[in-house]
């Protein structure tokens, strides 16, 4: 349920009377879609009645984002702010002046019920100014303020309304109607009276809705609840008065006299123009999913403050979710499918069931059973009665509880996080409920974190711990969702051998080998000379085993002579406020990651893995971290806090070292003996790379490719340098096309450098070989 009341409160703190007199232009509008007055009028209050649609001109001065139409003799702009050019003020600080003075004359008449100074204020907009008064009122009128359905409600309480009924009339007659009802609960009266009339007197559309291209605005849409659009430079589309001037318009904008932009005109004008209020929306993604459905709850805007996509309505999301459709969905933006019948009866077919579902809250204590031990798809089954044979607290929730509704899964003291996600598998039967888990959170939402947002002020849960099955509101489902999925998100792109091969310049009997290597030691070092590519190939590696670009499933640090084991696994740190506290590690957290996931493969990478000391780094998991001694059964006891502990035997381990830099000594044997080691060689004889040079189709790049591969005979041939110090492929990767300045620029700054340290000792050499590339390119 919503809190109007909060929110009404929350406006008087953020902008109490007192304080309009010396509100500055950046806290009356600026671009941060937070804080300032009109976003809090129109935005952050919009469920104490809407004033959404239109243009910022409403709200008498704005600052804008795309410079205003020029020939729109309405309003005068400078190069930051746009005002109303009936002020006949020449600066926006004096535009502003008026602005501000008549917002505080409204807010002064407002608390003093003087209704009819309101009614001839005209500096503002009647929407926009009746609104300021509702906030400013003490709730003393009704949060209405346009005047079609102020006119809507008084002529349903049988009000004989004229043209000549001024809106000062209709809040009187409509404050009376209300009696001795609350306010809010009275306004809830009435949008349903609003709603039963509408649904009366229309036919409703049926839209289908791309949230960009592969629903990119999707997120957007869900967090801020609407739907919007682009061709931001088409600017407010209420300006244009048919589809022909849009799609002319569009002709200017994208240089293409000849295109007639049908289809991107006929979505401009029907987002604007054609669809209405209590219109359904559903929304696709791709050619066969279906994501979400919706109602449309306010007229079209340009919104400026967005930084694109500021096309936009305000909508109620009734269903989010992954549905897959039987025929391919259009390709358009936006299209109209009210007149298909058998399309909208297929897709609305999508949702039955899913608008009945309801969202729980399963608190398990850690003491009795683990919520993050519970293997995924095991079904368990919860008892309605505790050990004295008493009904659980909130019993009606056990009893509400059906089949397919979603349960987040919280485990208590002292872990405190949402660690999974499960659904109901059965309904209660008199003595139990059974729930399934669907999902392990890799990366737990704290309670901490949680009870600071606002809209989960108002959860069961938060407002009285004690029992166990709390219910959830949509809303708060959402939020919950929304920080979820922050951390754990649902899809990944593929990745395979092939995509691997494509990206990675080794050649394919080599992959097999290195993935092979890995999957039997569990430990692999790979070394070589810089630009092999080592960094880039280790990510890319473990995602062709994963088989899938999972960055929770990958931890990335560096080691430097500094590293630690307090650092590394736990150890004392200082903490803000004074004194030390236990802090876990990285690796530590990994393994602890992998093992709630133990049928998934994890990769822990580690960057100069050389340049580090082994044996004060890991301690006493030093051992735990060979093939051999994996997996609980050789856990051991921790230095710090004698707590059992063990590397999972499904986490992976990938080293890379630098076998060119002179500075650093051997490595030690205690490394050596735990890990494999893999060469990476320059890839220049790839299947990959041949394709990469192929495409650029550049001379100067082959007769600099083939030099660099003699050079790498000779170096290779060298007794004081060797395989290890070869230059690496990855020096002439990324590039799209090729020129002579930019292959300098790699010989000069990037290959160079490493030839003058190789040959420190033999400068005519060193010149030798670099004017050798140079001139390849002159």
């Amino acid at each position: 349920m919503i809190d109007r009341r909060q929110i009404y409160q929350d406006f008087q703190a953020a902008f109490p009377k007192e304080r309009l007199v010396k509100m500055t232009l950046t806290q009356y509008t600026n671009l941060e879609r937070q804080n300032s007055f009109c976003y809090w009028v129109e935005s952050k209050t919009y469920d104490l009645g809407s004033i959404w649609g239109g243009s910022s001109y409403k709200f008498g001065i704005y600052e804008y984002r795309n410079k205003p139409n020029k020939n729109d003799s309405r309003i005068v702009s400078n190069d930051k702010y746009a005002w109303y050019n009936k002020y006949d003020k020449q600066t926006a600080d004096e535009a502003f002046a008026i602005v501000r003075s008549t917002i505080f004359k409204i807010a002064e008449h407002a608390g003093k019920g003087e209704l009819e100074a309101i009614e001839k204020i005209d500096e503002l907009g009647d929407a926009y100014k009746w609104k300021i008064a509702f906030l400013y009122s003490d709730e003393t009128l009704i949060p209405v303020y346009k005047r079609d359905m102020l006119v809507k409600l008084a002529s349903y309480f049988g009000m004989s309304v004229t043209n000549k009924t001024k809106i000062s009339d209709l809040q009187r007659f409509l404050i009376e109607q209300k009696g001795e009802k609350d306010l809010f609960e009275f306004y809830e009266e009435l949008l349903n009276i609003v709603n039963e009339l509408d649904s009366s007197n229309m036919e409703h559309k049926i839209w289908l809705y791309a949230p960009g291209e592969n629903a990119s605005k999707w997120d957007v849409c869900l967090s801020q609840n609407i739907m919007c659009i682009g061709w931001d430079d088409m600017g407010n589309l209420l300006e244009y008065s048919s589809k022909k001037e849009m799609a002319t318009k569009l002709q200017d904008i994208y240089g293409k006299p000849g295109s007639s932009f049908k289809n991107d005109s006929l979505a401009l004008w029907e987002f604007a123009y054609e669809m209405q209020v209590g219109d359904i929306v559903i929304v696709k993604k791709g050619q066969n999913q279906i994501i979400g459905r919706g109602i449309v709850k306010s007229d079209y805007t340009f919104d400026d403050s967005f930084s694109d996509f500021k096309h936009v309505r305000k909508m109620q999301w009734t269903n989010v979710g992954e549905w897959e459709t039987v025929g391919k969905n259009v390709q358009k933006t936006l299209t109209d499918i009210t007149k298909q019948p058998d399309s909208v009866k297929s897709l609305e077919k999508l949702f039955e069931n899913k608008s009945q579902k309801q969202y729980w809250w399963l608190v398990a204590s850690p003491k009795i059973w683990s919520f993050s031990k519970t293997p995924v798809g095991e079904i368990q089954d919860y008892t309605l009665y505790n050990d004295s044979g008493n009904q659980r607290r909130v019993f009606q929730n056990f009893i509400d509880a059906k089949e397919g509704d979603v349960v987040i899964g919280y485990e208590a003291t002292p872990v405190k996080q949402v660690v999974a996600i499960a659904e109901i598998a059965k309904s209660a039967d008199g003595q139990k409920i059974y729930f399934k888990k669907i999902e392990s959170l890799l990366n737990p939402v704290d309670y901490s974190v949680i009870k600071d947002i606002p809209g989960l002020s108002g959860m069961e849960f938060l407002k009285n711990k004690n029992g166990s099955f709390f219910k959830l509101t949509k809303d708060e489902y959402n939020i919950l969702m929304k920080l979820i999925r922050g951390g754990n998100p649902m899809h990944n792109p593929q990745y395979s051998e092939t995509i691997f091969l494509d990206n990675v310049f080794i050649k394919s009997d080599e992959y097999n080998k290195l993935r092979n290597l890995l999957l039997a030691k569990k430990n692999v070092i790979l070394q070589g000379a810089p630009g092999v590519g080592k960094t880039y190939s280790a990510r890319r590696l473990a995602y062709s085993i994963i088989g899938e670009e999972d960055r929770t499933k990958i931890e990335f640090i560096q080691f430097h002579q500094n590293y630690s084991y307090e650092d590394f696994v736990m150890g004392y740190k200082p903490k803000e406020d004074g004194g030390f506290e236990l802090r876990r590690g990285v690796f530590y957290n990994f393994c602890r990651k992998a093992q709630s996931d133990p049928d998934k493969k994890y990769f822990f990478i580690i960057d100069e893995i050389n340049r580090g000391n082994m044996s004060k780094i890991f301690g006493e998991l030093l051992m735990l971290i060979e093939k051999d001694y994996r997996g609980e059964k050789h856990q051991i006891r921790l230095a710090y806090n004698d707590e059992y502990f063990f590397v999972p035997e499904n986490l992976y381990i990938i080293g890379m070292m630098n076998t060119a830099d002179r500075s650093l000594a051997m490595i030690d044997y205690a490394l050596r003996r735990r890990f494999s080691f893999f060469d990476m060689v320059p890839g220049f004889d790839s299947d990959g790379f041949k394709k990469y040079q192929e495409n650029l189709d550049c001379d100067a790049f082959n007769r600099v490719i083939d030099a660099i591969k003699a050079l790498n005979v000779e170096i290779a041939k060298d007794d004081s340098l060797g395989k290890g110090f070869c230059i690496g492929h990855s020096y002439f990767c990324n590039q799209e096309s090729i020129d002579d300045m930019w292959l300098g620029n790699v010989i000069e700054y990037d290959i160079a450098p490493m030839l003058r340290e190789y040959w420190f000792d033999n400068d005519k050499k060193f010149k030798e070989e670099t004017d050798k590339l140079l001139s390849l390119i002159k």
